[in-house]
């Protein structure tokens, strides 16, 4: 909605509640027909609280029902989402009041820093009178499913490289030359001779022939015999420490526990992401189009939710934090950027997909290749292609239609001429 649309959807409400939610309780304000404010409740994230808070409202406005309160929540991390769903499921419609408007509006008032819950609140209540809130998504099951996986398998694979470049500074010193025989430590081989010999002394010292019978068989014979004999010679001349050789062996293994128990549970949680991908149809056609995995298709689609919400692609682009904003006084305008207030996670996979379409064999390539011409920095120009796959992959997932690579050409031709 726009600003007046907003503006008026809130008038419709003769009462409009803010709420300030924190972890153990809430504060609540009501603001009633008159414009009055009530004064503060505490809510307790219990149960008995919020049907004390649902019997408090009922009772503070006996001539309305809860569909005529519209109430706006800030939220503090995941806090009051639960109160959210209790309040929704009870006929209130619920809104967000962004933390950023609170706390820009908060001496508006009284020309007063001061911040408490209970001021918090009830600004709250005055801001969702005047129509400034952002829709509450209130997810479906699939999207709930695909939402909690996302940030799941983002999670993990932020500790699986926490972890990986742990290793390689324990490396550094307990092995300097190790790291320079392979093309990544995540790879197999490298992975199993650490597992067998953490140290290069231990590893110089092994027998030739289990040393050899053991890398071919990690390697499934990609390594041959000259490699393995320059890996034991760079064992044998290593400049690494050998003080505390003990206390680093313990600590590399420990890291190669961790890093496979995080890399099983990422495989674990990639394989659900790719079955309920195909029972999503909104993902699964996201699917045909080049280089979006299930990872990446379950990530959009749960960072946006219902597609058929959006009316607009300029809506994709600023709940995801690449609306263009700037500054203009007269006749100097300032330089444009993104915004970058919204949703980093569905941001984060717009870009890395506009990235691997710039690729040499990418679709986006020869507009890439323009723009580098024309001295655009490279960031730059894939931030601009990331804002435009968003019309089209928004097109896609809400007619159901599967990426047409031949007929993508052509519209561009004929958008070209």
């Amino acid at each position: 909605m726009t600003p007046d649309e907003k503006h008026a959807y809130a008038r419709a409400f003769p009462i409009h509640v803010g709420v300030d939610t924190a972890k153990t309780f809430h504060v609540l304000v009501a603001q009633g027909p008159d414009g009055q404010r009530s004064a503060p409740l505490k809510v307790l994230v219990s149960r008995a609280g919020f049907l004390a808070t649902d019997a408090h409202l009922r009772r503070l406005f006996p001539d309305y029902a809860p569909s005529q309160m519209l109430v706006g929540l800030e939220f503090a991390g995941h806090h009051g989402f639960t109160f959210a769903r209790f309040l929704a499921d009870r006929g209130y419609p619920v809104v967000n009041v962004l933390p950023a408007h609170t706390n820009r509006s908060k001496e508006l008032e009284d020309n007063s820093p001061l911040k408490t819950d209970a001021k918090d609140a009830a600004q709250i209540a005055k801001l969702v009178s005047l129509g400034i809130f952002v829709r509450f998504p209130f997810l479906t099951t699939p999207y709930v499913e695909l939402r909690l996986l996302s940030v799941q398998r983002h999670r993990l694979t932020v500790e699986a490289t926490r972890f990986k470049n742990r290793l390689q500074g324990v490396l550094d010193l307990a092995w300097p030359e190790f790291l320079g025989h392979f093309s990544g430590l995540h790879k197999r081989t490298p992975l199993a001779i650490l597992e067998r010999w953490p140290l290069p002394q231990e590893f110089a010292r092994a027998a030739p022939q289990t040393v050899g019978r053991y890398i071919r068989a990690a390697s499934r014979g990609h390594v041959s015999k000259e490699r393995i004999a320059v890996l034991r010679q760079s064992a044998r001349d290593t400049i690494a420490l050998t003080q505390a050789t003990p206390e680093r062996r313990l600590e590399i293994t420990q890291l190669l526990a961790r890093w496979a128990l995080v890399r099983a549970q990422l495989a674990e949680v990639e394989a659900r992401i790719a079955v309920l991908v195909e029972q999503c149809p909104e993902a699964k056609v996201l699917l045909s189009v080049p280089e979006i995995s299930s990872a990446c298709a379950a990530t959009i689609v749960s960072e946006l939710g219902t597609p058929a919400d959006f009316q607009h692609p300029r809506q994709v682009l600023k709940l995801a934090g690449m609306n263009l904003v700037g500054r203009q006084s007269g006749q100097t305008e300032g330089r444009r950027r993104q915004s970058k207030r919204g949703r980093p996670m569905l941001r984060r996979q717009l870009f890395l997909l506009a990235g691997r379409w710039c690729q040499p064999r990418g679709l986006y390539r020869p507009e890439y290749e323009a723009m580098r011409a024309r001295g655009v920095p490279g960031t730059k120009a894939v931030c601009t292609m990331a804002r435009k796959l968003v019309p089209l992959l928004l097109m896609i997932m809400q007619t159901g239609e599967p990426f047409d690579a031949a007929r993508w050409r052509g519209n561009r031709r004929q958008a070209a001429a």
